[in-house]
């Protein structure tokens, strides 16, 4: 017996009408094509004959359109009656049918027989195929009850044979994809928040400890303190950094928006022309095509390219270029920041959250939280240095979604 809150149920309720009236429909069909084909065949005869008696009797005359049929029985027989005129006489014919109305009432028999028995066998055959219906969904809910929060494995597409459902168990994979990355990252953020935190501590503990074991003029402490204001001044910027990450996180599921790129890209090179050019750089733009719709997030956008430039504008020195440039590419927006810093350290990962930047080293936030919402856009974004080796590329790879939700 089929559960009652089931796909199977389900399938099995709608086919078993479905299969019923076709069974019942096609018997029907049938019954019908027979009845007309044994009594047509009875007609034809009777016209026939009726046409050789008006030519034999009326000078070729022949009968009127206007016939007309019946069937009587008669001591258990059974017999088909014609009833015509010619001109202003009328013709009779009767013929015995019986042997074909036993004929008729035999099939009739079958295939009222065969209705009984296709009563038993829908369920069963809707109850099969709602099985086979059912199995690839059911394929794909083991392959997801397999899974749990402390392994996050991909779902094998080969195992889901039907195409339709290809598309599901590529975004499943694409989410299992970015929920693994974005675990990897978070304990890589964690671990490094607690390391960063811990050493200016250390370092506060450590000034303090000095500065007690003995007794020390005015202008000692005064520096021990500026020093361990410094330290906090640091510790402040961190946790500023970790509430933004919080912010950041819910920015990702901000609803879709519908602008032009284009005109926001050249509003954002707008910005970053005036602090280039307090910074005492050059910004070099061109940004193309003219104009291009897109659903997006804005915010996660501005964020991403505030901090290319950023890092572009700390790293190229004073009376140097920056380019901030775009264009179409396979279906992608290539949004390029290209400074003439010093490059960056191949093999590094720049993405790790306080990695060092560049051949200069720091503790930041910056690009870990930039491909962050890379990733919730469904973008690329990789750097790399420049061929020339007089600086670095920032690539951010923008998946064209033309007003979808």
């Amino acid at each position: 017996m089929l559960p009652q809150k089931s796909l199977r149920s389900e399938f099995a309720f709608k086919l078993l009408p479905i299969f019923a009236g076709l069974v019942f429909g096609f018997s029907y069909l049938v019954y019908s094509m027979i009845e007309r084909g044994i009594y047509g065949e009875i007609e034809r005869a009777m016209i026939d004959e009726a046409d050789k008696i008006a030519a034999t009797e009326n000078g070729g005359a022949r009968i009127d359109a206007d016939l007309r049929f019946s069937q009587r029985e008669e001591n258990g027989r059974f017999f088909y009656r014609l009833e015509a005129s010619i001109g202003a006489s009328e013709i009779e014919l009767e013929r015995d049918i019986t042997s074909q109305a036993e004929t008729f009432d035999e099939i009739q028999n079958v295939v009222f027989a065969a209705n009984m028995i296709s009563l038993v066998l829908i369920p069963i055959i809707a109850g099969l195929y709602s099985f086979f219906l059912a199995h690839p969904i059911r394929a794909l809910t083991e392959e997801l009850a397999k899974m749990n929060e402390r392994s996050v494995t991909p779902i094998a597409e080969n195992r889901l044979v039907p195409v339709e459902l290809k598309p599901l168990t590529k975004a499943l994979n694409r989410l299992l994809a970015r929920i693994e990355g974005h675990i990897a990252y978070q304990r890589e953020l964690f671990v490094g928040i607690a390391h960063e935190l811990k050493t200016p501590l250390a370092v506060i503990r450590a000034k303090n400890d000095v500065t007690l074991l003995k007794e020390r003029n005015a202008e000692k402490y005064q520096e021990t303190l500026r020093e361990t204001n410094r330290v906090i001044d640091e510790m402040n910027k961190m946790t500023e950094s970790v509430l933004y990450i919080g912010r950041a996180e819910y920015a990702q599921f901000d609803p879709l928006e519908t602008i032009d790129v284009v005109k926001f890209l050249r509003d954002k090179a707008n910005d970053f022309a005036l602090l280039a050019k307090e910074r005492g750089r050059e910004l070099v733009v061109n940004i193309a095509p003219k104009k291009l719709t897109i659903q997006t997030r804005p915010t996660l956008i501005s964020h991403i390219l505030q901090n290319l430039f950023g890092n572009a504008l700390k790293f190229t020195p004073e009376g140097k270029k920056i380019a901030f440039q775009s264009r179409l590419e396979n279906k992608k927006l290539i949004v390029e920041t290209i400074d003439e810093g010093s490059g960056i350290m191949e093999g590094f990962d720049l993405f790790a959250p306080f990695a060092g930047k560049g051949k200069q080293k720091g503790t930041g936030l910056g690009l870990y939280l930039a491909k962050n919402a890379a990733t919730a856009l469904g973008a690329d974004l990789s750097v790399k240095n420049r061929e020339d080796k007089q600086g670095a590329i920032a690539v951010l790879a923008l998946d064209l979604t033309p007003c979808e939700n």
